[in-house]
């Protein structure tokens, strides 16, 4: 049995060993006492204080893309439920300031984070090659991010606009930066900066009883569970796909049309992969899309389709671009009760005339999130993705990932997130300074996030 072969077979009996766990809910300690629903935060709010709740959003974790894209709507629904405080509830800058009420009254919002990290890793010191994204400097400590954001959310029951500036700095905006952004041409690896959002909204009462939101200028996307900013993602380190398979920000413009309580499409065009009010390449104007549809009405299984279409709408590896890039996401995601929380997904994509002819990769994951006390969670996660022909990482291999890695939040505005992660390919691909020697690669990390 070859290397690949004996690891795809662990990968698969880890994935079906937890989906078959899923289908009982997670034996735990009895459900303690609700907990009370206060319509504001108290400035040093304990785990589990929320704000007023709108009905039936079980399923929104809050270290997520979908929690993120909430954020734009007044009054975000946030249940009671175990996990980390997110971060726009955080409090600390508006009430140090004074200025919360003042804040509330106009639909605003201000926040923001710092998130620093190490990472160990057996392919030794320095840049990795086939990093794990976003902390992909071995045997380093980075100040990852430095993230701001003055934000002014829309009311969904009349002719409302908005706005978002969300700035950050770091490590990762190095990563992030984009085309013509203030932080282009990225001098040090190690620390950029950018502004992730900048854009301008507005709500329509239109078409529909729930209306249409509108958003114009330099956003961050809907594609992928996982985001790209540290308090919406429950890992420190993040999946294939969320690097080599989606955009993670882009300009152009979006409609949300709000079909029912349970069901949003989403419509849009880009000017390319991750650019600042300037096109990627001369034709690069690309569609994107997504519908969201929940299967309750308490909202505990949603799934999700999306497609990204158009000539550079997602990064390729160095002199392996095409012309027209077609990428397919499915997911679903399962809240069983307030503990536990699943999602599957997989993407699918093709980039037509590149230096391989037409390529394609493809690939699926399992992530779960357990919450075992109050001030501890849990996080797996098991991936498997295809390369073919190398255009998306520069090794044409099978690649697969099994992380593991906790949560502590002792208190509403830090989060301490260690995590051990193994990563395996079919040929060489891990090494560093972008020299691929080794099969396989293993790291250890931890970070720590500060929010504010």
């Amino acid at each position: 049995m070859t290397r690949m072969s004996r690891v795809g077979g662990c990968l698969a009996v880890l994935l079906a060993g937890t989906l078959a766990r899923a289908q009982q809910p997670p034996q735990t300690p009895a459900t303690p006492d609700p907990i009370p629903v206060q319509t504001q935060l108290p400035e040093f709010a304990p785990e589990g204080t929320v704000t007023e709740t709108m009905p039936g959003t079980l399923g929104v974790e809050q270290e997520s893309q979908p929690y993120q894209q909430l954020l734009d709507i007044a009054g975000v629904p946030q249940p009671p439920r175990w996990g980390p405080m997110p971060v726009d509830q955080v409090g600390l800058l508006r009430n140090a300031l004074g200025i919360g009420p003042w804040l509330d009254d106009r639909n605003l919002r201000m926040f923001g984070w710092i998130e620093t990290g190490y990472t160990g890793s057996s392919s030794g010191a320095g840049l990795q090659a086939t990093q794990p994204r976003l902390n992909r400097f071995g045997n380093e400590f980075l100040v990852n991010e430095l993230g701001f954001v003055v934000q002014k959310s829309l009311k969904q029951d009349q002719f409302d606009w908005g706005f978002n500036v969300r700035y950050f700095a770091g490590a990762n905006a190095a990563v992030g930066t984009p085309k013509g952004g203030i932080g282009d041409p990225v001098e040090n690896p190690r620390f950029g900066q950018d502004l992730r959002d900048a854009y301008l909204s507005v709500h329509l009462p239109i078409l529909t009883e729930g209306g249409m939101n509108v958003k114009v200028g330099r956003m961050n996307t809907i594609i992928g569970w996982n985001g790209f900013l540290a308090p919406y993602r429950p890992l420190y380190s993040s999946d294939y796909q969320f690097f080599y398979s989606q955009d993670g920000a882009f300009t152009g413009f979006l409609t949300q049309l709000v079909v029912s309580d349970r069901m949003d499409i989403w419509n849009g065009m880009t000017l390319g992969a991750n650019t600042f009010f300037e096109t990627r390449s001369a034709n690069s104007y690309c569609y994107i899309g997504q519908i969201n549809y929940w299967l309750q009405s308490d909202k505990r299984t949603r799934l999700t389709a999306s497609t990204y279409l158009g000539p550079d709408a997602i990064f390729a590896a160095p002199g392996m671009n095409g012309d027209f890039v077609s990428m397919v996401e499915l997911r679903a995601q399962h809240t069983w009760g307030e503990r536990f929380t699943q999602v599957i997904q997989s993407n699918f994509g093709w980039d037509r005339n590149t230096p391989v002819g037409t390529a394609s990769w493809f690939g699926v994951y399992g992530l779960g999130i357990l919450h075992l006390t109050r001030e501890w969670d849990f996080i797996s996660r098991a991936e498997w993705f295809r390369d073919v022909g190398g255009t998306r990482t520069g090794v044409n291999a099978h690649f697969s990932e099994v992380t593991f890695g906790l949560n502590w939040h002792p208190t509403p505005f830090i989060e301490i997130r260690p995590e051990i992660r193994g990563d395996f390919a079919s040929r060489p691909a891990f090494g560093r300074n972008n020299l691929p020697t080794d099969y396989t690669q293993l790291s250890g990390a931890i970070s720590a996030l500060f929010k504010f």
